[in-house]
């Protein structure tokens, strides 16, 4: 194998069209293979945060549409290390990544691998943990660390679909208690469901649906102080 080459790779079921993508760097010139890292990085980044993110509509609108406010590379980077899905190393190697992708992309001038502005960033990458075989120029390191870099991110995903891994919800609304004794407190809540009860048998409009929710209130506060008197 030569500096050049990557490890094997997991399987598709996997890490999808990660594959792919190592075989077709293999060709690629340095303005190609940094604009193509950093496309499948900012994607691979967004499939992480969004395996970890609640479900939802409200979820799915921060990393897409128009100005979605985890929409960007950066915006990405950023957020995966605040979740704590990405580490230190990750995180710095990921903005390298995209500063030299705005170098290449915003300036059409010639521009290497080795031009001052982007060697520092280069020489700054950590090698990749997947490598076996130090590479030696400027196009392999960054070939080898960011394909291994991408196969880390790949699999952080696949674990947290996986195992559950993703945001639990935490919030929710309070409930005031009843005092008084066991006795009393079943007797309160008997009677304020029976009222409820006969007030739903009229009542329309927000009237109801207040008084479906009282009514839902009142029996978690029943069943809470019936459940004290069960033994232990």
């Amino acid at each position: 194998m030569t500096s050049s080459q990557t490890p094997d790779r997991p399987p598709d079921e996997i890490f999808g069209n990660l594959n792919d993508l190592t075989d077709l760097l293999a060709d690629m010139d340095e303005r190609g293979l940094v604009l193509s890292l950093a496309a499948f990085a900012e994607d691979a980044l967004g499939d992480l945060i969004a395996a970890f993110l609640i479900p939802s509509n409200q979820s799915d609108s921060l990393l897409k549409g128009f100005n979605a406010p985890i929409g960007t590379f950066s915006a990405r980077i950023k957020t995966a290390f605040a979740l704590g899905l990405i580490n230190q190393n990750q995180h710095d190697d990921l903005d390298r990544l995209r500063k030299i992708r705005n170098i290449f992309a915003h300036d059409w001038n010639p521009k290497t691998l080795t031009d001052p502005a982007v060697a520092t960033h280069v020489s700054a990458i950590n090698f990749g943990t997947l490598t076996e075989f130090y590479p030696e120029t400027p196009i392999d390191k960054v070939r080898s660390a960011i394909c291994d870099l991408l196969v880390e991110l790949r699999s952080t995903t696949n674990q947290t679909r996986k195992k559950g891994f993703g945001a639990k919800l935490i919030g929710g609304h309070l409930i005031a208690g009843l005092v008084g004794t066991q006795d009393e407190q079943l007797a309160e809540g008997r009677a304020r469901l029976e009222e409820i009860a006969a007030e739903l048998t009229t009542a329309t409009g927000d009237r109801r649906r207040f008084l479906e929710g009282a009514q839902k209130r009142w029996e978690t506060k029943y069943a809470m102080a019936l459940h004290r008197l069960l033994p232990t």
